[in-house]
């Protein structure tokens, strides 16, 4: 057998043949090479993509009721593809997402005292896990290289810090949730004399 035969760019096209001709070389270069698995299918959506994630997402979200635990799985899924194309809507912020949490897991985020994985689907494993989408501080969503959900990580230090930094700021406790919004409305409600 020739070192020519081998280095046949045809042969790298066809790796079984490539075997049968030198199996024990085959085999070296598989262990010192072991074939990339495909990148994970994140990436920028189409505008068509986009919009079936968004109306997907506003089923769930807009459904009387709290949705079940597997439409908000799936909730959480196309909540991670709109965020990983920075194109979740605005009206999707931290409420909404730990609510549709809430539903997935069954109790709150802040609930969780130790660093917790759960796993979401029995047929998949926290280890095929590629890629993590950051839902909210402190929640995590884990995906296979299919953008299956295969597990959520919750870090309660995370979910403490946010809850701090909020503090700091004067928002953490705030009942109302558009005061930046309509900051005038509020202050007004305080003290109407109060000129602008």
């Amino acid at each position: 057998m020739s070192t020519k035969k081998a280095l046949n760019p045809k042969d790298r096209s066809e790796p079984e043949k490539f075997r049968s001709y030198l199996p024990e070389v085959a085999q070296t270069l598989e262990s010192l090479n072991p074939p990339r698995p495909p990148p994970p299918p994140f990436g920028r959506l189409t505008e068509r993509e986009r919009r079936h994630h968004q109306r997907a997402l506003a089923r769930i979200m807009e459904a009387e009721g709290t949705p079940s635990a597997e439409q908000a799985l799936k909730g959480l899924e196309h909540c991670a593809t709109l965020i990983q194309d920075d194109s979740l809507p605005e009206e999707y912020n931290y409420e909404p997402l730990v609510k549709l949490f809430r539903a997935a897991v069954g109790k709150p985020h802040s609930s969780f005292r130790a660093q917790e994985t759960i796993a979401v689907a029995a047929d998949r494993s926290p280890a095929d896990a590629v890629a993590k989408v950051s839902l909210v501080k402190g929640v995590s969503l884990d995906f296979d290289r299919e953008m299956r959900l295969v597990s959520i990580t919750v870090l309660p230090r995370k979910i403490r810090q946010r809850r701090k930094l909020l503090s700091f700021v004067g928002i953490g406790r705030d009942a109302k949730s558009d005061v930046a919004l309509r900051h005038d409305e509020y202050l007004a409600e305080q003290d109407p004399h109060v000129s602008s």
